[in-house]
């Protein structure tokens, strides 16, 4: 279980590590989460929160792989590193940052004096290439799962995982993972309730579909100290297709029902009920604006009885039909 919020008044110095074919959102995603603290914890003559700072092993411009380009700071001496916390970002150049041998040195020299370390996406490859992840639970992308394990035997891989944390070590799945990393990092600094909002503003769904609300009332809880509401959260989205009750889900995460919603409630202000029926509707717009299924098809793959309920539910929940928000 993560520790709860720290106190601690200064400025948290993050370092993420970037190089040429650097996947961008697994340093812009991250940044901007902290970014987005920064404004909501801000006060008058008081430093930030968090100060950001891209690294490449010799500073100066990098190219990301989609050709946008970075300005970067050197590596600094571990003797001198300020950096709370640290992560690797991924992309098709970490092929290529996995043999950086001084950039490898550096992970293992500041690790000990760091709060944080860890890595986004493939960036878990640096990682395993340094050492530091021998006998530890990590993952990474789900398409390099297998090639990482095959080549980091002594790793504990955890494919499914959206986040793998052992102490001070992490490490995040893919691409959009990253800002799940960062609202867990902000949640176990400031608080679960500022995380929340940052993942509002940030329009972060459990899934991503054209049709989309701005908000998903369906937002799965994310690592961290939440891991049970996550384990819950989990199994409702995995067997939404064949129907599942509230007194599964309670005996799938070893909970009374009576505290199991207490837990929603607390977390994502909805009842373990409310949250089953915002992931229906969530999963039948999904299906309805990138599929051309019939109604009554994605109905049943939704849990619900048929299309009728399915439309009763959309009209209370959206105040439209499926049809409608299909011809929109």
């Amino acid at each position: 279980m993560a520790p709860g919020p720290a106190r601690f008044s200064g400025t948290r110095e993050i370092g993420i590590i970037v190089f040429d074919d650097v996947l961008l959102l697994d340093a812009s995603g991250p940044a901007d989460v902290f970014s987005r603290a920064n404004h909501h914890l801000r006060r008058q003559d008081e430093p930030d929160r968090y100060r950001v700072t891209a690294l490449s092993t010799f500073g100066g411009e990098i190219a990301s792989s989609s050709n946008l380009r970075l300005q970067t700071a050197a590596l600094p001496s571990p003797d001198i590193c300020a950096f709370d916390t640290v992560i690797v970002a991924g992309g098709p150049g970490v092929l290529n940052a996995r043999h950086d041998q001084q950039l490898k040195n550096w992970l293992l020299a500041i690790e000990p004096g760091v709060r944080r370390l860890g890595s986004v996406c493939t960036g878990a490859y640096v990682l395993a290439e340094s050492g530091l992840l021998n006998g530890k639970v990590a993952t990474t992308h789900w398409g390099h799962i297998q090639q990482f394990t095959r080549l980091y035997p002594s790793v504990q891989v955890d494919g499914d995982a959206l986040i793998a944390r052992e102490g001070k070590l992490f490490t995040a799945a893919g691409a959009t993972a990253g800002i799940d990393l960062a609202l867990s990092l902000v949640d176990e600094d400031f608080g679960r309730e500022l995380a929340l909002e940052i993942a509002r503003e940030l329009v972060v769904f459990r899934v991503r579909a054209p049709g989309q609300a701005q908000q998903s009332m369906a937002l799965a809880a994310y690592g961290g100290a939440t891991d049970r509401l996550r384990r819950a959260t989990d199994f409702i989205l995995a067997r939404l297709e064949h129907g599942v009750t509230v007194e599964e889900v309670a005996e799938h995460v070893c909970l009374g029902t009576r505290q199991l919603s207490r837990t929603f409630k607390e977390a994502l202000g909805l009842s373990p009920n409310q949250y089953i029926r915002a992931a229906q509707v969530d999963l039948a717009r999904e299906l309805l604006s990138g599929t051309d299924q019939s109604l009554d098809k994605i109905a049943l793959r939704c849990g619900f009885s048929g299309r009728q309920q399915m439309a009763r539910a959309f009209e209370r929940r959206l105040g439209t039909t499926p049809t409608a928000l299909r011809e929109h």
